[in-house]
Order: structure tokens, then sequence, then C-alpha cells
């Protein structure tokens, strides 16, 4: 997830193991990224909020096959003002607050963790990013974020 090794040359390792090609195993890789689908409530949520005119950012620990492939193929670039994931720094961070960071810096100078939403489910970023001063939602279910954003 932070870029240390590409999924091509994943696969040339499993290549060895599974006997079939590298190209074929990131092939199916790929078909499987660009048929995936996003929680909805979520989904629906973000396209509302671009709807009404607020900046997006979509930040994510991920493997380089997401830029390469699943952005593209969904066209998330269409929907977010800014894309951040943790293979574009080739490092393992231990937080993602570099990659909120790097967002912040993407949407402009009046975009912080002061006037920002963070949508995430792991409990840990949720913490960091309210102790950093934003606002955070953990997310578990579509059915509980619906419950969420309608309390």
């Amino acid at each position: 997830m932070g870029g240390l090794i590409s999924s091509h040359e994943v696969s040339e390792r499993l290549s060895n193991c599974l006997g079939l090609s590298a190209d074929e195993i990131h092939s199916a890789l790929a078909r499987g990224c660009s048929r995936m689908s996003f929680n909805q409530a979520v989904w629906n949520f973000a396209r509302t909020q671009s709807a009404e005119g607020r900046k997006l950012a979509l930040v994510t620990g991920n493997a380089d096959i997401f830029r390469e492939v699943i952005v593209p193929s969904h066209g998330l670039d269409r929907e977010f003002d800014s894309i951040v994931s943790s293979s574009d720094f080739g490092v393992e961070l231990p937080s993602k607050q570099p990659l909120w960071d790097a967002a912040f810096d993407a949407l402009g100078p009046e975009f912080g963790y002061a006037n920002s939403l963070l949508i995430e489910d792991t409990l840990r970023e949720v913490e960091l990013f309210r102790d950093l001063g934003g606002s955070a939602y953990q997310y578990r279910t579509d059915q509980e974020f619906d419950d969420w954003l309608n309390s």
C-alpha cells in the first residue's frame, strides 16, 4: 500500500508460484478492480456534496492499481477535486496524516482540518483527524451512515 512494490512486481512474483504469466495475473487484477463497487451510501453522499459545490478529496491507503485502474475506470477524477493514495508516497506511513495534508495542499490554503469532514472506517484515523481539529465519522455500514446523516 505504501508503493514500495508495484502491482506489476507482485504479478511477477505470483507468476512464479501460479504458473500464469505476470500479464495474465495483472490483467485479472485490473479487470477485478474495474468491476468493483463502492459503499453506496458514502458514494451518494459524496455526489450530493459535489453537486452542492463542496470540494471533495479522496484519500486512501491503496496500491498503485488504485490510481492506474480504479480512478480512471470509475471516473473518480471527475468526482473528486483531489485524490491522494498512500502508494503515491513510496514509503510506509504510520497514519494517513501526510495524505490528508497533501489533499489539503491540493485543494488550496482555505482548506484544512478545522473545516473538513473525514469519513473513514478506521477508528484510529478518525481519532487522529479529530485530534488535529477536524470532524470525522467512523463508517461501518451504509445503514448506519444513512442514519447518521438523517440525525
